[in-house]
Order: structure tokens, then sequence, then C-alpha cells
């Protein structure tokens, strides 16, 4: 197999391998702010509000994300690997320029290996594509289409706490004349659950940089989540970066509905 098209294997696999009766949907969005300088002298901001529709099997998972992006920032910068990046050998400006629209549209995929409940541990692999629908012209993307694949792990070590983990390989498409690295990334972190119905989130995420000159981006994430009813759930974060190639800080806001 074309090691390229490894993350639509595995998105064709989570769709086939579950049975062909109804199981639950979930739609969800949120809001998502960060700012900071990338290593840089001026500062970047993104908003990214993301739509996802969310299909859930027997023993897999399929999902849509279609995004909405703005980002204003001095200079030229391209949105690479879901992180915006200055464009190298680009004339910098005192005018800070915003730029909106469709950003690109995400497709996800994954499959169960194992699952055996509490005491256990949950693995499954996935791959994912990334569609090149963002306008290149704005920054607000490549161009390209991305595809990557990888696993999530879990495992309840009490009732109180479970580790929580996920790497992901990912082959960035290349647009005419630039040279982007592939891109693996690491999470690591745990879930507890606080009260009924609320659970604190806590991930450290690092992965490799797009381009040589640039920093690797490290950040440490919380995220509280409150269950509501009938299938609602509010979630809150906060990102803290830990190096120039992240954001200095992020805050989310979203909500998820399953039906």
């Amino acid at each position: 197999m074309n090691y390229k098209n490894i993350s639509l294997f595995f998105l064709l696999a989570a769709a086939l391998a579950a049975p062909a009766a109804a199981q639950d949907w979930k739609f969800s969005s949120s809001v998502n702010y960060d700012t900071g300088k990338y290593g840089g002298t001026t500062r970047m901001d993104s908003l990214y509000v993301p739509l996802t529709l969310k299909r859930y099997y027997r023993s897999a998972d399929l999902s849509v994300t279609v995004p909405y992006l703005r980002q204003s920032s001095t200079g030229q910068v391209t949105r690479v690997g879901g992180k915006p990046l200055r464009v190298a050998g680009a004339s910098s400006s005192a005018v800070e320029t915003s730029e909106g629209g469709l950003g690109d549209i995400l497709v996800r995929g994954a499959y169960v290996i194992k699952r055996d409940g509490p005491g256990s541990f949950d693995f499954s692999i996935g791959g994912k594509l990334k569609l090149p629908t963002a306008n290149e012209e704005k920054g607000l993307g490549t161009g390209e289409m991305d595809q990557g694949a990888g696993f999530d792990f879990s495992k309840e070590l009490n009732p109180r706490w479970t580790l929580l983990a996920d790497a992901y390989y990912t082959i960035i498409g290349d647009p005419e004349g630039a040279d982007f690295n592939n891109q693996v990334a690491l999470s690591v972190g745990f879930y507890k659950p606080l009260e009924k119905g609320l659970g604190l989130t806590v991930m450290y995420e690092t992965s490799s940089a797009m381009t040589d000159d640039s920093a690797d981006p490290r950040a440490l994430s919380g995220t509280l989540s409150k269950s509501a009813a009938g299938g609602l759930q509010f979630t809150g974060g906060l990102t803290l970066g830990l190096s120039e190639g992240s954001p200095d800080f992020g805050l989310s806001a979203g909500l998820s509905r399953k039906f």
C-alpha cells in the first residue's frame, strides 16, 4: 500500500468494519481564540470556529468538520498543520491585516481495536484527511491535502483518574515553492471527574516543527466539561504555550449534543 494512502485506508476501515444499524450521532461546535508571536516580533491572533458532525458505530466512528477561520497579523502568514506560520522571506508590514473565511475541511475516522471497560484500557487506530478548501491566497491554508494516521489510548487507573495518550503522523502537502516537514504529534495527560457531570482534562501536547528554522510547538491545556440533560455537554478550556512554536495562550468554549 502506498504510504500516502494510509489515512484513507483507516477512514474506510472505520466505515466498513461497523454494522449498518444506526448508532449515535453527535454535533459539536466551539469558539477557539489564540494569540502569540510564534518566534517573531509581532503578534498573531487566530479565531477558529469548527462545526463537527460525528457518527458513532459499534466499534468505529467517522466525523466531518467544517470550520470558519479568521486570523490577524502583520506580515505574510500561512496556516500549516493547523497552526499559523510566518512565510520565510516575506516582507513584514507595520499595518495589521485580517483575513477570514472557510477553513480546511477535516475528515476523521477511528476503529476500536480493544475496549474492555473499567480496569482495562481502550486502544483505537485512526486516520484523518485535511481537504484543501481554505483560500491559500489569504493564508488560511496551503491549498494542498494533508493526511495522517495514528492511535488513541486511554486507561482507567482508578475511579478518579484516567490516563490519556495519542500519537499521529501527518504527511503535509507542499504547495509550489514550499517544502514543509511532515508532522509527528504526541500528547499525554489525564481525565479526572470532579463531581457529578463535571470533569477536568489536562494534556501536554507537542509536535514537530513545520520548517527547519521554527521551534517545535509545545503546550499545556486544561478543559472543563459539564454534562447536562438531553445529551448536552458544555466545555471551557485554557491553553498555555511552552515554546516559541506555540501561541502564548488560547481560550476555548464549546458545546455538543448527542442524538
